[in-house]
């Protein structure tokens, strides 16, 4: 079901609820599959980003359908969840045409979001050629999820670039960057985040010194698959700057510098790795191959550790792999999937306080394909 719904473009939930699917991991060959309009072709219909106090009840009365179209239309298996910034697909609703709509800045501590910027839409995700879009938006406060950036634009496989000028009194700024999947971030030409890989939403940050006066922020986007997410915003640091701690587990790197991997030639970590090595991201289809040179096709074990910055929420830790994978946050097992597998995610949760945690990802292959994506997202 995830492969399908990655082909046309659309939710594997909606997917699952126009065609009656109680578990979207069983399905079978030959099945015939009812596939959703994308919303970025839906005919005669149109998009409204749910705004803070809305209910679905009021935004069928506003355009004048019922609520049971909108839910159908969405992929909504529960009316009563929605949540700010989401993009809902209107049946039979035909707005005048425009390149999308604006950001709206909600506030976030003292501070909020700052805005405006110029936005420049692409649809490829490497910035280049002539933007599809360009427009003026209020903030980087963005929820896409599984909806287009701009109307007619794809879903996935997309980038933005977002140029401001901005007022900063002298002191030490804190820069936020929350995004899924990659982004870059210049604070006068010089790069101050580098986050440009695929993964899932999650928080970058950085201190950063500004002298009294005008300095520009230029902020780069990309999503790949599945969802879209992008946030950016900063806030002056009182007092000394505050650095992170030290990694909780010899060998881990630094919060955000990736993982730590040892390799195995067994299926249970067992002795000492064959290879170590700091991999940016856990995101590999490695198919009939091996890993790396001296790590067998077939038969082997991977286990990865990092240190990762949380705010204090409930997440979803989730793998989708060919065979088995575990979780562990702080020496706690939130996902145990340690058996055969061909592919399919699995999610676990835990409440994060706000700090440094230590997350452990394990991996076995034992024969066929092997493939391993590990991520995790505010619950």
């Amino acid at each position: 079901m995830y492969s399908i719904a990655r082909h046309y473009g659309v939710s594997m939930w909606a997917i699952a609820n126009a065609n009656g699917i109680v578990n979207p991991n069983f399905i079978y060959v030959g099945q015939r599959l009812i596939i959703p309009v994308c919303p970025a072709h839906a005919p005669g219909g149109g998009v409204h980003i749910v705004q803070p106090g809305e209910t679905l009840t009021r935004i069928a009365a506003r355009y004048g359908v019922s609520v049971w179209a909108i839910a159908s239309a969405n992929g909504l298996a529960n009316i009563n969840h929605i949540y700010v910034g989401q993009r809902l697909t209107i049946p039979g609703y035909a707005p005048h045409p425009k390149p999308g709509p604006k950001a709206t800045a909600v506030p976030s501590g003292p501070d909020g979001y700052p805005g405006p910027w110029e936005g420049e839409y692409f649809d490829n995700v490497g910035l280049t050629g002539t933007a599809y879009a360009t427009r003026e938006d209020a903030a980087i406060n963005f929820n896409w999820g599984s909806g287009p950036p701009a109307g007619g634009m794809p879903v996935n496989a997309f980038s933005v670039r977002w140029t401001g000028t901005f007022h900063f009194s002298e002191g030490t700024y804190r820069f936020y960057a929350k995004v899924d999947d990659g982004v870059r971030v210049y604070v006068d030409g010089a790069e101050i985040i580098s986050a440009w890989h695929d993964g899932g939403l999650r928080t970058f940050k950085v201190d950063r010194w500004l002298s009294l006066g005008n300095h520009t922020v230029k902020v780069e986007y990309y999503d790949n698959v599945q969802v879209a997410a992008a946030y950016v915003w900063w806030k002056k640091v009182e007092g000394p700057t505050v650095t992170p701690g030290p990694s909780p587990t010899p060998g881990a790197p630094a919060p955000s510098a990736g993982w730590y991997a040892e390799f195995f030639n067994n299926t249970d970590m067992a002795g000492d790795p064959v290879v170590t090595r700091i991999d940016p991201w856990i995101g590999f289809e490695w198919g009939g191959d091996g890993p790396t040179a001296g790590i067998w096709a077939d038969g082997f074990s991977v286990r990865w550790t990092t240190t990762a910055y949380l705010e204090a929420d409930h997440y979803r830790f989730c793998t989708m792999s060919d065979d088995g994978s575990r979780i562990w946050v702080d020496g706690h097992l939130v996902l145990d999937q340690w058996h055969a597998n061909n592919g399919i995610a699995y999610c676990g949760t835990y409440y994060a306080t706000a700090g440094n945690h230590e997350v452990i990802a394990e991996y076995y292959e034992d024969g066929g394909q092997a493939l391993i994506y590990v991520w995790w997202e505010p619950h």
